[in-house]
């Protein structure tokens, strides 16, 4: 499980246009799925890194398309990609914590 950060906040305004889908909770605590599927937004298959929801609906956060795993310590891993925002792409890093009580 994973406390997950994310490096640059979504714009909330666009062209003089609030966006929609910006998420309210900033630091999520879940846990992380990584894998090569069809993205949408970039036509092609792309690596994909996604908070995983038990619930049906949409994504607690949005997709990083294009994922890398950029860097990695002992309680924490940084994962880059690119992230849709009402069908524009922003490009997107999430600093994951791990959450729980290690080393004890």
């Amino acid at each position: 499980m994973f406390r997950i950060l994310p490096d640059r906040p979504p714009p909330v305004v666009w062209l003089g246009h609030p966006i929609s889908s910006v998420q309210e909770d900033p630091a999520p605590e879940a846990d992380i799925h990584i894998g090569d599927h069809h993205s949408e937004p970039l036509g092609r298959v792309s690596t994909q890194a996604w908070v995983f929801n038990s619930s049906p609906g949409s994504d607690i956060l949005p997709r990083l398309h294009d994922a890398k795993l950029n860097g990695m310590a002992q309680l924490g891993l940084n994962i880059n990609g690119i992230e849709e925002i009402d069908g524009a792409l922003y490009a997107q890093s999430w600093w994951c914590r791990a959450v729980g009580d290690y080393g004890n």
